[in-house]
């Protein structure tokens, strides 16, 4: 499958309520200079040997990456309250940065002495939500002994997660705590950068929580984890990963976008029990992923991880023996290496662009149900125009009374538009050869300016969600462009808006 490089900039927005309105531009989806490129290293925490601690040190530079990750877990430099144990921590930062590494540093999460939870053993690791102020006290003792080697501050990892914020997710207890303790790395170290705590990107309810309650200023990096396995980059749509977010800081205030995780496993792992992607997948990932986060705005991407768990082969290196064996590098290894360089090669458009529509065309159109929508044609464009008017899902379908065939080497389905800054999806219908309906998401409906949305199409069922028809459940091709949808991306908005297309189009390899 060839790669997708977007040769268009491509625009992302966010849909406002009533009370909240867009007061600055939403940014262009694009590259923000150099990709800074990272991976989560876990010496401090997960390599046995202080002692030799410079050797995982120089394997990590030796892969050419700029940035690590490293989480200073609370439950091993505070085991008990007044003890202190820096011998790991001093020994991963100390020759990270001797091999010229920048650091990110994790602070959390909660040890058992400091949560409210009876059944957490007081000296081991727990996901409850802390004590405040030992909380913040444990993150001065850090910052403070290590803010000549570290500037960059995650607080928390995935507080969105339920594995990792027991019993669930609480953004107004993990607001105050983001503020509480950003003000005290910044009274220790005014230079530092505040990193969020990585969320997950397709679904921004957490991120817009922590803006209502007050916590927008309290960090200076938005943090997304935006996992697609075992839907490969293309297919998942990596390039469109923050494009959500993105919508969501145009509201409150633009901020960097980095991911802190990003990956894929070898073979069975959490995120993929049946082992979907092998090694030399995983491998092929890795570049494409960096490449796609790039071009999507996404300024630094973290790869997870360094090294394998024995349940989970997300790893550059297989478990092997144990935890400081690292003689085994898994293709992966390799193309970290050569991320550098691929990066650096000439961008390359795709080759073939079959035009399917456009506002000349004598095209037929129907708008099968909705009566909140309309549809003109006029100087070569076509205007959807729509209204939603409840706080539940509305949408509006503009379908062909005639579907478009895709051309047989369509890999990618490419939409340009003049958007309406409401930050509404842009979906595409399209129907396969047994009659069944599949919806694809083009992207996010931009502010008012021109813009591409690209698309992969895949073969794989798992990007596509069905919306009529009875059959087997996969799209079978030939597939056909049938519809195409205005759908609410935040369903308690509200209002009206209109969307002006110049055309569709079918992308694929030359022959």
């Amino acid at each position: 499958m060839i790669a997708i490089i977007v040769v268009a900039g491509i625009l992302a927005g966010d849909a406002p309520s009533p009370r909240w309105l867009i007061t600055a531009p939403i940014a262009v989806r694009g590259p923000i200079g150099l990709l800074a490129i990272g991976i989560n290293s876990h010496l401090a925490t997960r390599y046995p040997d202080a002692a030799t601690m410079p050797i995982p040190a120089a394997i990590v530079a030796d892969l050419g990456v700029h940035w690590v990750r490293e989480d200073l877990h609370w439950h091993r430099i505070q085991p008990q309250p007044g003890v202190w144990d820096w011998v790991f921590t001093d020994a991963a930062l100390y020759s990270l940065r001797r091999q010229r590494l920048q650091v990110l540093g994790v602070l959390g999460p909660a040890v058992g002495w400091a949560t409210p939870d009876p059944t957490d053993p007081p000296n081991l690791i727990s996901f409850a939500p802390p004590d405040e102020a030992a909380f913040v006290a444990y993150a001065e003792a850090v910052v403070t002994r290590y803010r000549h080697l570290v500037k960059h501050w995650q607080i928390w990892n995935e507080p969105d997660q339920a594995i990792f914020w027991r019993p669930a997710p609480d953004p107004a207890r993990y607001t105050q705590l983001l503020i509480k303790t950003a003000q005290a790395i910044r009274a220790i170290d005014p230079s530092a950068t505040i990193v969020l705590g990585g969320i997950n990107p397709f679904d921004t309810t957490f991120l817009r929580a922590i803006a209502e309650y007050g916590g927008w200023n309290a960090f200076d990096v938005i943090a997304i984890h935006p996992y697609v396995d075992p839907l490969n980059p293309d297919e998942g749509n990596l390039i469109a990963a923050a494009d959500s977010v993105r919508a969501v800081a145009a509201r409150y205030g633009p901020k960097p976008i980095w991911a802190t995780e990003v990956g894929w496993a070898s073979g069975p792992g959490d995120r993929d029990a049946l082992g979907l992607t092998n090694a030399a997948q995983q491998a092929a990932y890795l570049a494409q992923a960096y490449r796609a986060l790039w071009q999507g705005g996404v300024s630094h991407v973290f790869w997870y991880m360094l090294k394998d768990d024995p349940h989970n082969p997300y790893g550059l290196f297989a478990y092997g023996s144990g935890r400081a064996d690292f003689s085994r590098p898994k293709p992966v290894a390799e193309a970290m290496r050569q991320l550098a360089a691929i990066l650096a090669l000439p961008q390359t458009p795709l080759t073939s662009a079959t035009l399917l529509i456009d506002g000349g065309q004598p095209a037929r159109w129907q708008r099968p149900t909705q009566p909140n929508g309309s549809l003109r044609r006029d100087n070569g464009f076509l205007y959807l125009t729509y209204r939603f008017t409840t706080r539940a899902n509305d949408y509006v379908v503009f379908e062909l009374s005639d579907p478009i065939l895709l051309p047989a080497e369509t890999t990618a389905l490419a939409v340009q538009l003049y958007g309406d800054g409401n930050g509404h999806r842009l979906r595409l219908w399209l129907r396969d050869r047994e009659g069944e309906v599949f919806s694809v998401t083009a992207g996010v409906i931009g502010p008012p300016a021109w813009q591409t949305l690209i698309t992969p199409v895949s073969r794989r069922p798992a990007q596509y969600e069905r919306v009529a028809g009875g059959g087997n459940g996969r799209p079978d091709w030939p597939l056909a462009l049938q519809a195409v949808v205005i759908d609410d991306e935040y369903d308690r908005w509200s209002g009206f808006g209109e969307v002006r297309i110049a055309w569709i189009e079918a992308l694929g390899e030359a022959e």
